[in-house]
């Protein structure tokens, strides 16, 4: 068990005129980490009837970050419900922490747009990423 970790470079127009990476930035790093491990669940592919969608999200800012640079999104499943996901993730800048963030996830039928409950390959393939003690 394993968290999922992805490289997202900064760029210039990430930043604000304060000099620093816009907040909104923080929701665009933790989107590509959670897509991404999503995909290699094999979560992403609509043709089966069924997508995840967030349905919460919070942010913890605990230290600016500034362009150039790399940061290392860790993206780990915290719980498996019957029909959602918990997922917490952390965001590191030149090795130190930077943010936090924990989101929901619920799984929709894509013709009806209600929620269903998790197929049972989907929460297996999570369970590769589940770590509950993740912060």
């Amino acid at each position: 068990m394993a968290s999922h970790t992805l490289t997202f470079p900064l760029r210039f127009c990430d930043t604000d005129m304060l000099g620093h990476v816009n907040n909104a930035i923080y929701s665009s790093v933790y989107e590509a980490g959670r897509t991404e491990m999503l995909g290699r669940a094999g979560m992403l592919d609509l043709r089966r009837g069924f997508s995840p969608v967030i349905v919460r999200v919070e942010i913890d800012y605990l230290r600016e970050m500034n362009w150039p640079g790399d940061v290392i999104v860790e993206t780990a499943v915290h719980k498996i419900g019957n029909k959602s996901m918990h997922l917490r993730q952390r965001a590191m800048l030149g090795g130190e922490l930077v943010s936090r963030a924990a989101s929901v996830l619920a799984v929709i039928d894509t013709s009806t747009r209600r929620a269903v409950v998790l197929p049972d390959e989907w929460r297996a393939a999570l369970v590769e990423f589940l770590e509950p003690d993740f912060a």
